[in-house]
C-alpha cells in the first residue's frame, strides 16, 4: 500500500499541515521521511502479537483502544491538535525514546525535517495511519468483523518502503 498517496488523497497531509501550521511541502518531505520507520513499528508490534491476521487483529484492538478512528478525525479537524494519543501510539510501536530520537535524526539527515517539527509530524502521522487503520477494520481486531485479514497488505512494505524496519 502506498501510504503517502493514501493520505494525500485523504487529505490528512494538509490537515496535518494546517494542524502542525507547517507548509504541505514540508509536511510531505516528513512523511515520506517518517512513514517507514511508522509502519515498521506497526508490524513489529503486530508480529510480537502473533504475526498474521492474529497479530493485526491485536494490533487493531490496541489501535482501538487508543483512539481508533477518531485519531484521524481529530487530525482533520479544525480544533487544535492533541498529540498525546499519537504519543501513546509510539510509545507501543517505536519503544523508548532513543529509538524515536533515531527515527528523527534520520528524518532530519535525508529530508531536512527538524527534530522539534518531526516529533510533532510523527505523532500526528501515528494518528492518521492509526486511525486509518482502524477505521478500515470496523473499529476491532474480532476477525471477521471489518476485513482484518485484508488489512494485512497495509502494513508490508511498498516499493518505497526500503528501510521500513530501520531504527
Amino acid at each position: 500500500m502506498d501510504w503517502l498517496a493514501t493520505l494525500r488523497r485523504s487529505g490528512g497531509l494538509n490537515a496535518l499541515s494546517r494542524q502542525l501550521r507547517v507548509s504541505p511541502a514540508e509536511i510531505s518531505a516528513g512523511a515520506e521521511a517518517l512513514l517507514p520507520a511508522l509502519l515498521g513499528g506497526l508490524r513489529q508490534l503486530a508480529d510480537r502479537f502473533g504475526g498474521g491476521e492474529v497479530g493485526l487483529a491485536a494490533l487493531v484492538d490496541v489501535l482501538a483502544d487508543l483512539g481508533g478512528g477518531q485519531l484521524a478525525a481529530e487530525v482533520m479537524a479544525h480544533d487544535p491538535l492533541d498529540l498525546a494519543p499519537g504519543n501513546a501510539i509510539l510509545d507501543r510501536t517505536l519503544g523508548p525514546e532513543v529509538a524515536r530520537r533515531a527515527v528523527l535524526a534520520e528524518a532530519h539527515r535525508t529530508a531536512g525535517v527538524a527534530p522539534a517539527l518531526g516529533a510533532r509530524m510523527l505523532s500526528g502521522l501515528a494518528m492518521l495511519v492509526a486511525g486509518y487503520i482502524t477505521a478500515r477494520a470496523g473499529g476491532s481486531g474480532v476477525a471477521g468483523s471489518g476485513g482484518v485479514g485484508g488489512l494485512l497488505d497495509t502494513l508490508k512494505p511498498g516499493d518505497k518502503d526500503t528501510h521500513a524496519d530501520r531504527i
